[in-house]
């Protein structure tokens, strides 16, 4: 063996993982290059930026900071602020960091720090499930770094989606752990911070009907959401304004999709706001009613319930949603296209799966970013099913093969004991 060899495979322990010099080369190597490639992109400046962030960055240079967590929003011109409190007070504290450096490289860089925790997580969560496989781990960690959409999302868009999806990716490290009362906090968090956190409570319920979560603390999500408006309200803003948040938000749009491939780019196009209007709360209740039928169905089948399973069923609940309900942007599927990196390194086939969400996100992405040739949604939305059903199938499968796993372990414990008697 070389010495460089030698050198490599020393290992050591660090936060309880035994790791080799390499592993941690290849890590810093990576980590540094994914920032890199991020900070490439700092200069571009995306339609929310520029209608949004760099309107909340100057609104608040204006009220000093802190006073701008008491101005209701759309009231005036001092304050178009459309998010929940939680992302305010990081661009009240941007503005206080401020130092000569750029609004925009400050919003963009928040989002960049949270991508590396993001990734962190999904090494984690890939370690959980993988049985502590830090090869498989590493290589889900390196290429989340380098995700299309996670990159383009922070570097280029300016947008926070690494955020909420950080804390959901905890609490989803929380319940495969089985350490609920952390998991709700998690997902309170991650709730506070953006609604697209609903998108992977399906799951949750899921795992609550096959006793994999115990609901009671689920009373840290309104207890969490409600502390993190007391500073905005001790600022001045009015808690039925601030309760009103998500509200707002829900009615803000009205078109059936924003640039995203779901079932409403194939089956509806130019429709009049009329018709619309009608559409939206008939496509949010079948949403349910088809959630309530895969929950009949994996409540009935026994099964084992494994790792594998779980990061399955949070891609699969999550693009089902986005795909079926309506007035979805292109960057909610965030969730599903960041796990299934981690859904990537099971095995080879699974890989397809992980290059298909991301072909067809970096699509929309530069329909809107860049301005791409592609004008046409439904045959991605074509490609998004088929990917969807995928998924699905797996899920059966997955289900089937614990399922005759277990009838297997009960026969064989029926004939040792069967051949005890008779003996």
């Amino acid at each position: 063996m070389r010495n460089i060899d030698e050198l490599f495979e020393t290992e050591f322990k660090i936060f309880g993982l035994t790791i080799t010099i390499f592993d941690l080369f290849f890590f810093t190597v990576l980590t540094c290059l994914g920032i890199i490639m991020r900070m490439s992109l700092y200069d571009i400046v995306s339609g929310d930026y520029k209608l949004a962030f760099a309107d909340w960055m100057r609104e608040c240079h204006e009220a000093g900071g802190f006073h701008y967590l008491g101005i209701k929003p759309g009231v005036s011109d001092a304050s178009t602020f459309d998010y929940n409190c939680m992302f305010q007070y990081v661009i009240v504290i941007l503005h206080y960091i401020g130092g000569g450096i750029s609004d925009m490289y400050l919003v963009k860089t928040v989002s960049v720090i949270f991508d590396f925790v993001c990734a962190i997580t999904i090494f984690r969560i890939a370690y959980a499930v993988t049985e502590g496989d830090v090869k498989k781990s590493m290589i889900a960690y390196a290429a989340t770094m380098f995700l299309p959409t996670m990159v383009l999302n922070s570097g280029a868009w300016a947008q926070n989606d690494s955020i909420y999806t950080t804390f959901v990716f905890l609490s989803l490290l929380s319940i495969i752990k089985r350490k609920d009362n952390r998991a709700f906090i998690y997902l309170a968090l991650a709730y506070s911070f953006k609604q697209q956190a609903i998108f992977f409570v399906p799951f949750v319920i899921l795992m609550w009907l096959k006793n994999k979560v115990k609901i009671r603390y689920i009373f840290w999500i309104p207890v969490i959401h409600v502390l993190a408006m007391v500073p905005a309200a001790i600022a001045g803003r009015s808690w039925g304004d601030l309760l009103g948040i998500y509200g707002k938000q829900v009615t803000m749009f009205s078109r059936l999709t924003m640039n995203y491939p779901s079932i409403y780019a194939i089956i509806a196009n130019d429709l009049n706001s009329n018709i619309r209007k009608i559409l939206i709360p008939v496509g949010s209740v079948a949403t349910v009613m088809i959630f309530g039928i895969i929950a009949y169905y994996i409540y009935k089948k026994k099964f084992e319930i494994t790792g594998r399973y779980m990061i399955t069923l949070v891609i699969f609940t999550s693009l089902l949603c986005c795909f079926c309900l309506p007035a979805m942007h292109e960057r909610y599927a965030y969730i599903p296209e960041v796990l299934a990196v981690v859904y990537a390194v099971f095995s080879y086939k699974r890989m397809s799966i992980c290059t298909a969400l991301q072909v067809i996100a970096m699509i929309t992405y530069s329909r809107y970013l860049f301005g791409s040739t592609v004008t046409t949604v439904w045959p991605l939305s074509i490609a998004m099913l088929i990917t969807i059903m995928v998924v699905g199938y797996d899920l059966f499968l997955q289900m089937k093969e614990n399922e005759i796993k277990a009838e297997s372990v009960v026969d064989e414990q029926t004939e040792t004991e069967t051949e005890a008697v008779s003996g």
